[in-house]
């Protein structure tokens, strides 16, 4: 009796793979193929991310540049409350005209509105969405106001400079949130 260990027929032709060659094979390739999935999806849901927040950036830029500019040509500011603000700008033509800058829970959004009520919805411009409560249970977005010295104002008459603080998240089911805090100090320039 002779045995082989050769895997050669002899006429020197290789034979095909074994079972368990091929076992193996097909095991190490569904953990290479697992692990390029795996970096894939990370790689997905990463830019996800980046575009949830650059979107968020951008909206929440222009939402306080809007705000910025009615504020520091606001000849008066009527505080209605935390979240909400009415401010008298003037217009090129030399008149006047309302405008209410608010938060509300309902919308979870910084909006504005023109006239001097914020429960109007006619006209109403949303800022910046996706603004919702506070952990705690507070608004998302409140104002604060100041008087010249940066101490807190009690009265609209000393009020020349506000504060707006808002926490910002955005999110999908595949995604994680992203949020943001901000909080910026305007000047009202042309109230006495």
């Amino acid at each position: 009796m002779h045995t082989s260990t050769t895997r050669d027929r002899p006429g020197g032709v290789r034979r095909a793979f074994t079972l368990v060659e091929l076992m193996v094979a097909a095991a190490l390739g569904a953990l290479v193929l697992a692990g390029v999935l795996t970096t894939n999806l990370q790689l997905v849901r990463s830019g996800t991310r980046v575009t949830q927040y650059a979107e968020m950036s951008t909206q929440v830029r222009r939402g306080l540049e809007q705000f910025e500019g009615d504020v520091k040509s606001a000849v008066t500011l009527t505080w209605n409350g935390a979240s909400d603000i009415t401010l008298t700008v003037p217009s090129q033509a030399g008149t006047t005209s309302q405008v209410t800058y608010a938060w509300t829970n309902a919308t979870q959004s910084f909006f504005l509105v023109p006239g001097a009520s914020s429960a109007a919805t006619a006209g109403r411009i949303y800022l910046v969405r996706g603004i919702p409560l506070l952990a705690d249970g507070s608004a998302g977005l409140t104002f604060a106001r100041y008087d010249r010295d940066g101490n807190v104002a009690t009265t609209d008459l000393t009020t020349k400079k506000v504060q707006v603080s808002l926490n910002v998240v955005r999110s999908t089911a595949n995604t994680s949130g992203t949020d943001t805090a901000v909080s910026a100090i305007f000047v009202l320039r042309n109230k006495p």
